[in-house]
Order: C-alpha cells, then sequence, then structure tokens
C-alpha cells in the first residue's frame, strides 16, 4: 500500500525543518512526512563548528518546534533514491513508496574529498562528525586542518582553544582569501600564528602516510609535519543526483522560479541545494548559509501550502575565529572595490563592497546587531558617488 502525504520534504537539515513550521502557519490539518539520511532529528548545523566548541550544550542543537511538534512523520535513516513525477512518488531504498501532493528537496550538499583513501580523514560536516572529532581530541595531539575557509579556520580555532598543536594547509595565500582585503586577511593570518597554528599557505599536500609515530604529512615543496589525526574542509557539493534522475533543471544546484519551484510546479527546493534568482544583482545563486536555509525554508513551505509569495530575503551569514567574529551580507568578494570604516582596525569596523558605485555586500567586523539596516543598504541599490558616504552609517549601539 502506497501511503500519502499532503506534503513530503527530503531533507533533514534546518532548512527541512523550516518548511515544515511554513506548512503548518498555513495549513493546520494536511500530512507532512519528512524523510532524512541521517540518523538523529533535525539539528542545526553551525554550532558543530563554533558554539559546541566553547560554550553551548549539544541538547541546544535540535531544531525546535521539531517534528512531533509539528505532528509531522520524521524517518530518518531513509535515503530516497528515485522521484516518479508522473505519478507523484518517492521511493526509499527500502522499497517504499510514497505519494505527494507537494514535494520538497532540501538535501543540502556533499563535503568534496581528498585522494588519499589510505589515511583517515574526517570530511567535518554532520553531528556523527563533531562526535567523531571530539573522541579524536581525547587522545590526539597534533592536527591537520586541510582548507582556509569557513570550516577550516573554525575547527582550527576550536582546536587551538583545547590547546591542540595545529597546522592548516591551504592553496591560497590568505585564510578565507577570497572574502576580504589584504590588510585584514593579514590580520587574520597573524592571529591565527599568535595562537601556535601553523599556516601553509599556498600548499597542496603531495602525500598522506601512516607510520609508527603518526600520519606524515609532506606537501608539494618538500615540507613535512606528523600529526595524529586530519581533518578536512575542502568544499561542497551539492546534492543535486536526485533532481537529475528526475529530470528537473540542474546547474550550480536545483534551479527554482521566485516562489521556489523547480521545473516541476509540484516540487520546490530550498536550502544549500536551491540555486535561485535573487531579485538584486551581483549576488550569489546558491548560498551555503544558516539564514538562508531557515529564510528559505521557510518560504518553501508557506508556498507550498498556498502563499504564492515570492522568496526575496538577502540571507547573511556568520563566522567566529578566536575573538574576531562578524556577521556579513550580500556579496563579499576581495576583488571588488572596498570602502573600509574601521573604529579601531582589526577590533570593530564596517566593509562595504561596492560594484558600480552600489552596495553589494557588508562585513561587520564585530559590529552586532545591525544586518537589517546592512540589508536595506543593499536592497536599496542606492547610488555612492564616493563610498566615503558611507561612513559611519553602521555601528554598533550602547
Amino acid at each position: 500500500m502506497v501511503k500519502h502525504y499532503d506534503y513530503i520534504i527530503v531533507g533533514g537539515g534546518m532548512a527541512s525543518a523550516a518548511a515544515a513550521a511554513g506548512i503548518r502557519r498555513r495549513d493546520k490539518r494536511g500530512t507532512v512526512g519528512i524523510f532524512s539520511a541521517e540518523r538523529y532529528p533535525m539539528y542545526s548545523r553551525p554550532p558543530l563548528s563554533k558554539r559546541l566548541w566553547t560554550d553551548e550544550r549539544i541538547e541546544n542543537i535540535w531544531m525546535r518546534p521539531d517534528a512531533q511538534a509539528l505532528h509531522a512523520d520524521e524517518h530518518l535513516a531513509t535515503v530516497i533514491e528515485t522521484v516518479d513525477r508522473d505519478k507523484q512518488t518517492i521511493h526509499d531504498q527500502y522499497g517504499h513508496t510514497y505519494h505527494y501532493g507537494k514535494l520538497l528537496l532540501a538535501v543540502g550538499g556533499t563535503p568534496k574529498t581528498l585522494p588519499f583513501p589510505d589515511v583517515p580523514i574526517l570530511y567535518f560536516h554532520t553531528l556523527d562528525d563533531y562526535f567523531q572529532l571530539y573522541r579524536l581530541t581525547r587522545s590526539a595531539n597534533r592536527f591537520l586542518v586541510i582548507g582556509g575557509g569557513f570550516i577550516g579556520t573554525e575547527i582550527a580555532a576550536a582546536l587551538s582553544l583545547l590547546d591542540k598543536t595545529v597546522t592548516m594547509i591551504f592553496p591560497e595565500s590568505h585564510l578565507v582569501d577570497r572574502l576580504f582585503p589584504e590588510d585584514l586577511k593579514n590580520y587574520i593570518d597573524t592571529q591565527y600564528r599568535q595562537h601556535h597554528i601553523s599556516l601553509w599557505s599556498q600548499s597542496h599536500i603531495a602525500s598522506l602516510t601512516r607510520n609508527a609515530q603518526g600520519i606524515l604529512v609532506t606537501d608539494t615543496s618538500g615540507r613535512s609535519c606528523l600529526v595524529d589525526a586530519v581533518v578536512a574542509g575542502v568544499g561542497f557539493s551539492p546534492n543535486t543526483a536526485l533532481a537529475e534522475k528526475a529530470g528537473l533543471t540542474v546547474q550550480d544546484g536545483i534551479v527554482v522560479n521566485e516562489f521556489l519551484q523547480t521545473s516541476d510546479p509540484n516540487i520546490y527546493a530550498a536550502g544549500d541545494v536551491c540555486e535561485f534568482p535573487y531579485p538584486y544583482p551581483h549576488q550569489k545563486r546558491r548560498v551555503e548559509h544558516e539564514d538562508n536555509a531557515l529564510s528559505q525554508g521557510k518560504a518553501a513551505g508557506l508556498n507550498m501550502a498556498g502563499a504564492e509569495k515570492p522568496y526575496t530575503h538577502l540571507p547573511f551569514f556568520y563566522s567566529d575565529m578566536f575573538h574576531m567574529g562578524y556577521e556579513a551580507i550580500g556579496r563579499l568578494d576581495s576583488t571588488l572595490e572596498i570602502f573600509a570604516d574601521w573604529v579601531t582596525f582589526g577590533e570593530e569596523g564596517v566593509l562595504y563592497y561596492l560594484h558600480d558605485h552600489r552596495v553589494v555586500g557588508i562585513l561587520n567586523w564585530n559590529v552586532w546587531n545591525q544586518i537589517p539596516q546592512a540589508r536595506e543598504i543593499i536592497t536599496s541599490q542606492a547610488l555612492y558617488a564616493t563610498p566615503s558616504q558611507l561612513r559611519g552609517i553602521l555601528r554598533n549601539t550602547p
């Protein structure tokens, strides 16, 4: 017998939880089924590389309201293998078939891997990865972190705060190289070195081999070191295979319209896997951050339940690196014109990223609770004849 759900959500992350809540705002009675490949209920991913290593409690990562409170059936450890668009059914790895009225694909993505199969590398992404790394920190003291982006910098900082010896290797000239101007990148590098993290920049791994002393790391210049464990954050590929097999339009992600509908109007997409046409110029079309997952998921759920409201939210993102923290919105690209409005360099300030005299991105560096105002500056598309007109607009409030 084929079980019917009015709404089916494939994926067990933040976008899925937000979508279920969005559905319930408009439809209190419709049946909802959530299918997740993970064995845990829906949870928030950002704390895995951030607050769980400082002061966050593990029980705080579970999404609220949960599936039970939303009167949704949550199918864990369940992989959806195919979608039959003609019959409006999905099929899981156990041979079960489910019928849907509306379907949401919030299937996220998968970490990219490296060609070193003989050495265990932890590609940090899931709650199980957090548990594995936590166990490693009980016994290991020397860590190699591969990648200088968001995950790499956050994990390296967390390990350093646990008094671990950390070496980072990355191909770029600086940490988070694509986002910030040269002086700020130099400042960040210096802060990491002051926390006794060894930075192997402009470097690639030539070999990883195990011996009696641990794992021998050698880069392409011949430099080497011994470590006990290897963690990697080298990029992320959206999980588009299910959509491709279903014949949906896929480019960098699953392509949707302004209502978050795919090329099949009964199928929606949201979150990391979704390629969305933002109504503001010069913005990324696929965003892998918490605010996007939550806001886009909610919007998809509302539209699945009949809201028919265009999605226009410009999401923000954030990160924490030792005492350095930031909130940012829009397009951060070090190749753009950047106007830096520092109160104190490296400690507090706002950076404006401009294209054709319009602000397309804003970085609030240790400046908090200013994202709504920053979003308004970007979405207004106002012209700034001279960037200095932006000085003092955004500041920490007393």
